[in-house]
């Protein structure tokens, strides 16, 4: 089991953790952004708002659980290191 458990840990890193977060925010964003830039003018993207809305804050608990995850370990393993 713990062999495991340091697979995992060893997979989902930190710095994964905050790009897949940072990933999923920029796609929540990028539709909303080109359609600011690029679409009419008069127009009103309420969907593309809602996937805005939906995608940064999904990016934003992925980006949490990860800094969760982490201080986690750092204080489970933290004491065993000498």
């Amino acid at each position: 089991m713990s062999d495991f458990h340091e697979g995992t840990n060893a997979r989902w890193s930190l710095s994964r953790f905050l790009m897949v977060g940072l990933i999923i925010a920029v796609i929540g964003y990028l539709p909303l952004q080109l359609y600011i830039l690029f679409g009419p003018r008069d127009g009103n993207p309420i969907g593309l708002g809602l996937l805005f809305v939906i995608g940064v804050f999904t990016g934003l608990v992925v980006v949490v659980i990860g800094i969760v995850k982490h201080t986690i370990q750092y204080f489970m393993n933290g004491k065993e290191e000498p």
